[in-house]
This record gives C-alpha cells, structure tokens and sequence, in this order.
C-alpha cells in the first residue's frame, strides 16, 4: 500500500458491502470473472468455478454489482469488459450464452444505469488458435458452414451511478477533440492484442486454463474517459493489477503510452499468485513512471 495505490486481498463482494466507504469510488473499470469459461481458484467465492450461466453464476453477479452501486460516488460511470461465452458441451449445451445482456440486466436492477457499450475487434485467426473453437477453424468452415460463426468480440459495457455527479470530469489535456473522433466510434479496432501484462508470474501449477488480461490501452483510453487526475479508480477483481497499472501511470512495454496525468487505484483480488503478481506490477508502475519523468527532465 502507498499513497497512489492500495490492494486488498480477499473477496471483493462482503467488502465492498461492509468494509468500502459508501460512494468512495470515482471511477470503476474491471473485468469480472467469466463463469464456466475461465479458472481462477477453488474458491467457492469465484464466479469462475460456475460451471453455466445459471442462477448461481446471476445471484454472484447481483450482489457485485450492489456492492459496486454502494461504494460509486453519484453520477459517475464503471466500465464493465465482457465477452459472449461458448455454452459447455460437457453439459449439452449448445450456442452461446448470453453474458452481455446478463450483465446489464443485473447492472441496472442493482440501481445502475446501462448507458453504451464499445464492442474491440478479435482477431478470428488468433482466436481460432487460441480457444480451438471448431466453429471459427478451417475443418469447420469445410465440414459444414452452417455451424460456423465469427470472432466473440470483447465489449465495454459503460454503466453509471444514480444521482448527480458533484464534480464534472472536464480537466483539460486528457482527451483531445482527435482522441474523441477515434475513441467516439462504436467499435475499437486499433487495440493491439497482446498488449497485456505479463502473466506467467500469476500463473499456478493446478491452473487449468489461462489468464486473460486486459488490454492496457482499453484501460487507458477508459480512465481518460472517466475520471480526472488524482481520482480513485476502482477494480473489485483486480487480477495481475492491469487497470491499478495504468491509473497510476504505469507505461505500455508494447505502444508505450501512460496515463500522463496519474490517478489513485484501489483494487481487491481473491487469488493469491494474482494478489501477488498485481503488487509487484504496481511497483514497476512507479519505477516506469519515474523514470519517465527524470528523462523528461534531463
């Protein structure tokens, strides 16, 4: 914990419900586990050890985002990144389920309001790689074409709290009017696909699937957006610290882009090789945004 960050480690939802102060959170950007589609931990806490997008996977998610509608300050917006998930053939499923739309559903009856989401292309070769998902593959596409279908973009679901935001995010030299006639389009097509954290440090001997970080360009463009320099962003699953990375300006080792202008972060993680892997890449932000700035000065 310093002054520009602080990590807690445990589950986020009793904390943000009982431990957070009420509406302490600027700004809110993070991505929630994906049930069924990704491991984290044995927790019975994790979202991710749900193996549909059932009842369980939905009642998890309500009391997240009530925690979240507590500690959001009025007015201000939270970023939720999500992506449409396969249904699991081990348990007859067929098709996809519908993420997106569960999101937002339980976003707006915890008293958020769902105002836009960004879609971010996929690349499908990459993808098809990746998750060897028969539908996007060459076998597929030469077996039987009306079982195939495209990439499953990631969306960025912008949700914002009830009432009336005190102070108004405008602090100039943040988003230019040219950031906004790219950034303004309906789907982002620019984001470089690897430009993530490293994640092998956060990885476990019994993990069965891997990690999938976001992209710290979409969280840049996203704190710019949303929340003025010196303001708390926020992330109740705060993983390898991707989004704390970027709120206190930590530089992209792919595009080298900062947050010029630094926030504070508050993340909370349940997994301990991530806790672990978040301090430490919240260190090197420091170190990275240092070192900027003495090259900048001499």
């Amino acid at each position: 914990m310093t002054e520009d960050w602080a990590l807690h480690s445990g589950d986020c939802i009793p904390h943000m419900m009982e431990d957070m102060d009420p509406e302490s959170v600027d700004f809110a950007v993070f991505s929630p586990p994906f049930p069924s589609l990704y491991a984290y931990t044995d927790s019975h806490s994790d979202i991710g050890n749900v193996d549909t997008m059932g009842h369980e996977a939905s009642l998890h998610i309500s009391f997240m985002f009530r925690g979240l509608s507590r500690v959001l300050k009025p007015g201000r917006a939270a970023v939720v990144h999500v992506c449409q998930i396969p249904r699991m053939k081990r348990s007859g499923g067929t098709g996809l389920a519908d993420f997106r739309g569960t999101i937002i559903r339980l976003g707006e009856r915890a008293g958020l309001t769902y105002e836009y989401d960004w879609s971010v292309r996929k690349n499908p070769q990459a993808q098809a790689i990746r998750t060897r998902s028969r539908e996007l593959q060459f076998a597929g596409l030469e077996n039987d074409r009306a079982a195939t279908r495209g990439t499953l973009q990631d969306y960025l679901i912008k949700f914002r709290n009830s009432g009336e935001n005190a102070v108004k995010i405008n602090s100039p030299h943040q988003v230019s009017r040219n950031d906004w006639i790219k950034w303004a389009e309906g789907c982002w097509d620019d984001i470089i696909e690897t430009d993530t954290l490293n994640t092998k440090a956060a990885k476990s001997p019994d993990d069965t699937k891997h990690i999938c970080p976001l992209q710290l360009e979409v969280i840049r463009r996203c704190v710019l957006l949303f929340s003025n320099p010196g303001e708390l962003v926020f992330s109740p699953f705060a993983g390898i610290g991707s989004e704390g990375y970027v709120s206190i300006g930590g530089i992209s080792p792919k595009t080298h882009k900062s947050v010029a202008d630094p926030r504070r972060f508050y993340g909370v993680e349940l997994k301990n090789e991530y806790y672990n892997a978040a301090i430490a890449n919240l260190s090197s932000a420091i170190k990275s945004r240092e070192s900027a700035l003495q090259k900048a000065l001499f």
